[in-house]
């Protein structure tokens, strides 16, 4: 169990991916703990919202800002916000008075809080920030459920698409002033367009449009390099990924679409986690539960109607057990995945500790 454990978290960035409500934040969290106390400096950055995990973290709260964990010095956590996220990028990547004007920019403040996927753009941006910035031995990052998770990993390409686009250089051209900046798609008789939009839109708006687009051409480089640079990042073979879900047939069924994904992308989980897949059994040799015969002998006669009870208990866990661990299995064969494969065991309600997120990987058996 340790064996695949260490060497999916002896990478520089491992990503957490799976369907919803199967305790990925929690297992990103594990992971980076377990790394940070083998000595190494781990970052868990997570872009799925989850306020539990800064209790388990002994934080006050979690945001864009790194915040080492008390009593962990190895090991840091932050959360995305978006608007925060943004504003953060923006100051630095621009200086003085250019970045004022992008902050107070109403178009910029309107996709920094509202435009479709600019969740996921600013997700590869902070990671590419991350990253760079080498202050961490091994970033875990931790994704949103299934297919906001697939529009996170191909945000940086996509973006970088968009900004190496012909038509969007077009708009990009810089000139002396604000309007000279769309002269030669006014001298078109884009003129018309703009007077259009300002009609409907009413001037002040169309000012501030056409103020975004003078603002993004000092930057399109910048986005340009560093979406290209997160790209080849999740794409390298040293970026591992982590599929975590329950063994429930739902969640197995939205895994295995999601498993397709990313080998379309060429991205193969090299370790899957099977959370809540048994109950643990409290000081045995194997945390599994067996189906209770050894219960049979040498009980007193009168306690035998409760130790018959307690064998039927038994008996179910451990063939739901059975069940849970065999649809793993399958799972993992049918997939075609040549991966490791861990069970976890099922935790005792939320875990809001540290001894809980360091005790939970520790509960695993391979299948």
């Amino acid at each position: 169990m340790s064996v695949h454990l260490d060497a999916m978290l002896d990478r520089r960035l491992v990503v957490c991916v799976g369907p919803g409500g199967v305790g990925k934040t929690t297992s990103a969290a594990a992971l980076a703990l377990r790394a940070a106390r083998s000595g190494r400096r781990a970052l868990v950055l997570t872009i799925d919202p989850a306020r539990r995990l800064a209790d388990a973290l002994g934080l006050d709260g979690l945001d864009d800002t790194i915040r080492v964990v008390a009593g962990e010095p190895n090991l840091s956590a932050a959360m995305l916000d978006t608007k925060a996220s943004y504003d953060a990028l923006m100051g630095r990547i621009a200086e003085g008075d250019a970045r004022d004007a992008i902050l107070g920019n109403r178009v910029y403040q309107a996709f920094s809080k509202t435009l479709a996927r600019s969740h996921a753009y600013v997700a590869a941006e902070r990671l590419y920030d991350v990253l760079e910035a080498r202050a961490h031995d091994l970033v875990v990052l931790d994704t949103p459920p299934t297919r906001s998770a697939l529009e996170i990993l191909d945000a940086p390409h996509q973006l970088a698409r968009f900004l190496d686009d012909d038509v969007l250089r077009f708009f990009l051209k810089r000139d002396d002033s604000l309007v000279g900046s769309l002269a030669s798609l006014a001298s078109a008789g884009g003129r018309a367009a703009l007077k259009l939009l300002g009609r409907l839109a009413g001037e002040d708006v169309t000012e501030e449009l056409l103020g975004f687009f003078t603002l993004l051409a000092d930057q399109r480089e910048g986005f340009l390099e560093r979406a290209r640079a997160t790209a080849a990042t999740l794409r390298d073979p040293a970026t591992g990924y982590v599929l975590v879900a329950s063994t429930s047939s739902t969640s197995l069924e939205d895994a295995r679409a999601l498993a397709t994904e990313l080998g379309e992308r060429h991205r193969v989980p090299g370790l899957f986690l099977f959370n809540r897949a048994y109950v643990a059994e409290p000081g045995a040799a194997t945390p599994l539960v067996g189906a209770g015969s050894e219960l049979a002998a040498g009980t007193p006669a009168d306690l035998e109607p409760a130790a018959a009870e307690l064998r039927e208990l038994r008996e179910r866990l451990a063939a739901r057990q059975r069940g849970a661990l065999e649809a793993a299995a399958r799972f993992r064969d049918t997939i075609a995945v040549d991966a490791p494969a861990l069970a976890v065991a099922e935790a005792e309600g939320d875990i809001r500790t540290l001894k809980g997120l360091g005790e939970l990987l520790d509960r695993s058996v391979p299948i």
